[in-house]
């Protein structure tokens, strides 16, 4: 019976965190898409990179911090393709200060 309720405890705390999540993961979602889709034709490996970049909120912060803010050299995007994609990630609710 102890591992039941073992069980059940686990599945409904998966459960609960899934929950928590979810509009992070919805917004992470949505910007990936609406980079992929403002900077397409992308290269196979500047697609990959893109999901590297929207895996997290802080990801997509540590990426605009750096190559954005301050300008560092991206070895993945540069010029244009990299204004338009620090402005998608600027405009994104994921950049917003919370209230």
């Amino acid at each position: 019976m102890q591992y039941l309720f073992e069980d059940i405890q686990h599945s409904v705390s998966d459960w609960f965190i899934s929950m928590s999540t979810l509009p992070e993961q919805r917004a992470l979602s949505g910007l990936r898409n609406d980079i992929l889709q403002q900077l397409k034709p992308l290269k196979p490996y500047q697609q990959n990179y893109v999901e590297q970049i929207t895996v997290s909120t802080d990801s997509v912060k540590r990426f605009y911090a750096t190559y954005c803010e301050k300008d560092d050299i991206n070895p993945n995007f540069s010029g244009t393709k990299r204004a338009q994609l620090c402005h998608t990630i600027m405009q994104s609710s994921l950049m917003r200060k919370p209230q």
